[in-house]
């Protein structure tokens, strides 16, 4: 009988031993497209298996392509608890935690995250300190000063028609008699590096005050017109290409009377209505800006959860998209079955907090290293505005 040859155990490991053995055969891009499909933590240790692949892993188009790759398969995908420290898990199995050395400052208060794009982090301390940050490559730049006051909001997203990461501060000044109170509004950009003024925004903050959400290109706050309390919330968007606002159209709410809040999922843009403590009902934004795409995804109500229900954030779909990964209230995780429409389990995890928030982290190779432009007049070259939603029809009145 012809002898078998003996079985070869094919590891991680054994491709940093042999590489040219392993995949001298295969073009590049059938290599790029093997190792996009890799956690970010082995390809960093793949970068020193030969100069080759050190620059295939560092050139840009495989970065990006490694991030549409994460996107699309949804793998990747980090649950971070800021408490005093910043505390990190796989979305997938939700355990070990594993705490984020963070490069600015904490002092007593921690650090506060502003925003997550892409696998960067925005973030700042009590002091104002500021930095965008990717924890995977742990690589930071941080940003200029821009003094302190006392009412404002941040937003941090990507600019897809520069190729730019942006932060945004929407800064209250003052307003009497009624009227809409004045705003300032300041952007900075990786690619710049320093704050600039843009245009202006005619609305004050909502209770609570929160930070942006990012999706679609555009950053999104909850915001009134007008100085009354009487006044109805509108959805803000502001286009990070074209630096200007506009309302989101928003869903057709059933009841009239609630606390709104925005959010993301699975990239699009939500809408959560809070009913006073009796439930809370989810919309998503299935085809942006468009009015009629607004699909009630769930509905939770107060008897559904232990203790007061006032506040559901979305973070994630699982994997098989069949369940949504919620905070509620900051003291408590639990998924809920869309299917089945229902509450399931809650997520207990060993050494949690009674009081956390939360962010969903997509790990990526994403490079804070980017060719900053030398004039101003370069800001607005090839910015297009978006389709239908960018129409006159949804334009703030200024």
């Amino acid at each position: 009988p012809i002898p078998r040859p003996k079985a070869r155990s094919i590891s991680l490991y054994s491709w940093e031993l042999e590489p040219k053995q392993m995949m001298g055969n295969l073009p590049l891009d059938i290599i790029a497209d093997i190792l996009s499909r890799l956690p970010v933590k082995h390809l960093l240790c793949l970068r020193c298996v030969s100069k080759l692949w050190r620059s295939l892993i560092d050139d840009p188009d495989f970065i990006k392509l490694h991030l549409r790759q994460s996107l699309k398969s949804h793998t990747n995908h980090t649950l971070i608890l800021k408490m005093s420290d910043l505390h990190a898990a796989d979305l997938a199995c939700l355990g070990p935690f594993a705490k984020l050395e963070q490069p600015l400052m904490s002092y007593n208060q921690g650090i506060k995250i502003l925003g997550s794009c892409n696998g960067l982090l925005c973030i700042s301390n009590i002091v104002e300190d500021m930095a965008i940050w990717n924890p995977s490559t742990r690589k930071h730049r941080v940003l200029p000063s821009l003094g302190y006051c006392k009412g404002y909001v941040y937003g941090f997203g990507h600019d897809p028609i520069t190729d730019d990461y942006k932060v945004v501060k929407i800064m209250q000044l003052g307003g009497v008699d009624g009227k809409a109170l004045e705003s300032e509004v300041k952007v900075c950009s990786l690619k710049i590096n320093r704050w600039r003024k843009i245009q202006d925004i005619p609305c004050v903050y909502s209770f609570p005050v929160a930070d942006g959400v990012f999706a679609t290109g555009a950053l999104h706050w909850v915001l009134t017109q007008k100085v009354q309390l009487s006044e109805k919330n509108v959805i803000v968007a502001l286009d990070l290409g074209a630096e200007n606002f506009r309302e989101v159209p928003q869903p057709e709410y059933k009841d009239k009377i609630f606390q709104l809040n925005v959010g993301v999922l699975g990239g699009c843009l939500c809408a959560i209505a809070n009913y006073d403590h009796v439930r809370v009902d989810l919309w998503v934004m299935k085809e942006y800006g468009v009015k009629e795409s607004w699909t009630k995804l769930f509905s939770i109500a107060s008897e559904e959860v232990i203790g007061s229900l006032r506040f559901v954030k979305p973070l994630a779909y699982s994997r098989s998209g069949d369940q949504v990964l919620l905070e509620h209230d900051n003291i408590n995780l639990f998924w809920y079955d869309l299917k089945k429409k229902k509450k399931v389990n809650d997520v207990w995890i060993p050494g949690m907090p009674h009081t956390y928030e939360t962010e969903i982290w997509l790990q990526s190779l994403v490079s804070l290293d980017v060719n900053r432009r030398q004039h101003d007049g370069e800001d607005n070259k090839g910015i297009k505005k978006m389709d239908d939603f960018l129409s006159e029809g949804f334009k703030l009145v200024l």
